[in-house]
């Protein structure tokens, strides 16, 4: 068969994707105009459009062209169409060539052991990584062309029939397009009842983690903050869903280096990317460029952290639970709630408080929160629901659903606890009900926090790369404020007050999933609820301040607790509308306060306002007057000595580059949070 064969498989799709729609469009208008042909059949030269292009059996990907432009350019796609469409020639003799074989059959008759020796050691490792996390594969045969869809990596590559596996097409980034394209053929194999004859010892698990980062992962964290780069210069209000399935690719990439928290961090960014590649209006642009600055900010101390900081800016791949010993563990329920992130992961946690521990959990210091988690990654498991999480099913034998758990105090007996209050799912774990604390135990004296300040300085304990972000916290407010609308922010904002006066302020986002949280709240407070303790979360690494998401009451002279996402019955449900827009009732409730911003507060905000602005635009060239803007904000800032951040943006309107950008925007973050924790 003839070398010229191999183009009749490459469809406009398939060089579509080796460059881009509008290249081919040119390309193909210069073969309507007659500007291609050949120059020398023999040697494989052809002429498109005054340049000279030079193609083999490799595939469009091997071609070279004299003309300056990098990469895939016009002329090499002119030529590779151009072949395509010539006559199909005849084999020796004047007799036709042999039909050729299905490109299914070919991918399937591939020598595996050659296709990884071919592929090197670092893609057979990743490839392996990914097949341990799954190995679904959509395939479908068009024309000549294999293409292979993976769900895992939302991304997916075509192999072409004659072309062989160097000629395999993706959108994949260079470093890890030959792992995608092996994984994409060990996936199709396995759909046929087929394994790869991979290496000896590749398929072994990894040895532990070395004391320093290996080149392997200094290599990935460059890759990292390459994309990180790419994506700040062409601006986020331009992000593509190559992007997006770059950062899927990352993530995967990560687990297998053995950098957990980073991959946790790639998954956040790669599901922001999605929304706003969808343009969901819960996309914030804002949110992807914190995103980025604490990738880049964790990519730097792994390169320069010693040892025993190592491995724990690594994080944890999975958590190790440790029993809690022969005495059972007492809970009491503090409610459940609904959560989904925006990689698509969605699930229920239902919180106790565990007294008596020992934890940081409160300003009593004698308990902490531990929390059971129901969850999927994804929406493949469509039985799961937020009804059948609430009301399905037993958490442990002798509890029931998390509906029930809700109407009693618990001992669990053998039950399994992680670092992180995580309690373990396990079979063997026996429930037995108590009834739920009286409103006069003196238990209550250690639940949560009491006191804004204490719970502050928890805040400000929990803030940087090495700690573990806190999602929830008790609070017992000694009076609170009724919720109010926030129209031009799309928020309900509620205040809380401590013994000494203090105002907490509490929030919940007016979208639509949140309507339940918002008018049985709204309910609660204006039916005059007795409120003894609120559960308040915080989703990991999303703005914002922390949600009420359950109320613990006293009704008739006992104690109920009060899920805002499933309660049916925790007042009268009025239409959204109505409760959006009508002023709520309550003698008792006290004056909301207004809370007033620091002056360190403002100016970090505005600098970060103004990097954000910078990073959507895909221009990182700073203008005059903005860079006569951060120049003012920097003098601020050294007047309240913030030197550091004043620095780090001295040197951003120095050098206004990606890393220089996303470095400042993580210290502005930090000092925020510090801030805020005050």
């Amino acid at each position: 068969m003839s070398w010229r064969a191999v183009y009749r498989s490459f469809d406009d799709d398939s060089l579509a994707t080796l460059a881009n729609a509008g290249l081919l469009r040119r390309a193909l208008k210069d073969i309507e105009a007659g500007k291609v042909g050949w120059q020398d059949d023999v040697g494989g030269a052809l002429v498109a459009d005054g340049q000279r292009v030079l193609l083999d059996a490799g595939g469009p990907q091997k071609g070279r062209c004299d003309c300056p432009a990098p990469g895939m350019c016009k002329h090499i796609l002119a030529a590779a169409v151009w072949l395509r469409e010539l006559p199909q020639e005849g084999g020796q003799d004047g007799v036709q060539d042999a039909p050729p074989a299905g490109v299914q059959e070919e991918v399937l008759a591939l020598d595996s052991a050659a296709v990884c020796k071919q592929a090197g050691k670092p893609a057979v490792r990743q490839a392996l990584a990914w097949l341990a996390e799954g190995d679904q594969a959509d395939v479908t045969i068009v024309n000549a062309r294999l293409q292979i869809e993976l769900p895992l990596l939302k991304l997916g590559c075509s192999y072409l029939r004659g072309a062989g596996v160097d000629a395999m097409v993706s959108d994949t980034p260079a470093a890890l397009r030959k792992a995608l394209h092996l994984y994409a053929l060990a996936c199709v194999w396995r759909q046929h009842g087929r394994e790869f004859a991979w290496p000896d010892g590749a398929a072994t698990a990894p040895a532990a983690a070395a004391p320093g980062m290996s080149t392997s992962e200094l290599v990935f964290l460059a890759q990292v903050r390459r994309l990180l780069g790419e994506l700040y210069d062409n601006g986020l209000s331009h992000a593509s869903a190559i992007a997006a399935g770059q950062l899927r690719a990352l993530t995967m990439s990560a687990r297998s280096e053995n950098l957990p928290r980073l991959a946790a961090l790639l998954r956040g960014l790669g599901g922001t990317l999605d929304l706003l590649v969808r343009r969901d209006y819960h996309a914030s642009e804002r949110q992807a460029f914190d995103e980025m600055a604490a990738i880049g900010a964790l990519c730097a101390a792994l390169e320069h952290a010693p040892g025993p900081l190592l491995q724990r800016l690594r994080g944890q791949a999975r958590r190790s639970f440790d029993a809690a010993g022969d005495a059972p563990i007492e809970l009491l329920p503090l409610g459940a709630y609904w959560w989904e992130t925006r990689g698509g992961a969605h699930g229920l946690t239902l919180s106790f408080w565990q007294h008596g521990d020992g934890g940081d959990g409160g300003d009593g210091g004698e308990g902490r929160i531990a929390q059971a988690v129901l969850a999927r990654p994804d929406a493949s498991d469509r039985s799961f629901t937020r009804e059948s999480a609430w009301d399905a099913g037993s958490l442990w034998t002798g509890a029931g659903s998390a509906r029930h758990m809700c109407g009693a105090s618990w001992q669990l007996a053998g039950a399994s606890l992680a670092d992180d209050g995580r309690l373990a799912m396990d079979s063997g774990v026996r429930a037995s009900a108590a009834p739920l604390w009286a409103l006069d135990d003196a238990r209550w004296q250690s639940l949560g926090f009491s006191d804004w300040t204490a719970l502050a300085a928890f805040m400000s304990d929990n803030v940087g790369l090495v700690r573990e972000p806190v999602d929830c916290v008790v609070l017992r407010p000694a009076a609170v404020a009724r919720p109010l609308l926030d129209e031009v922010g799309q928020r309900l904002d509620w205040q809380v007050f401590d013994a000494s006066g203090a105002a907490l302020d509490l929030q919940i986002p007016a979208l639509p999933a949140l309507r339940p949280r918002i008018t049985r709240l709204q309910t609660a407070v204006a039916d005059g609820a007795d409120i003894r303790a609120v559960l308040a979360s915080r989703a990991r690494g999303e703005p914002g301040g922390w949600q009420p998401v359950a109320l613990l009451i006293a009704k008739n002279g006992a104690l109920r607790v009060v899920s805002l996402d499933f309660e049916v019955d925790a007042g009268k449900l009025p239409s959204a509308l109505a409760r959006f827009f009508k002023s709520l009732g309550g003698a008792s409730l006290a004056p909301s306060v207004p809370q007033q911003s620091s002056a360190a507060e403002r100016v970090l905000a505005q600098v970060l306002d103004l990097l954000a602005l910078q990073a959507r635009s895909g221009r990182p060239r700073l203008e005059a007057e903005l860079a006569g803007e951060l120049a003012q904000h920097g003098a601020t800032l050294r007047a309240l000595g913030l030197d550091l951040p004043a620095g780090l943006l001295a040197a951003y309107v120095g050098t206004p580059r990606a890393p220089e950008a996303l470095r400042l925007a993580y210290v502005c973050t930090t000092c925020l949070a510090l801030e805020a924790a005050r």
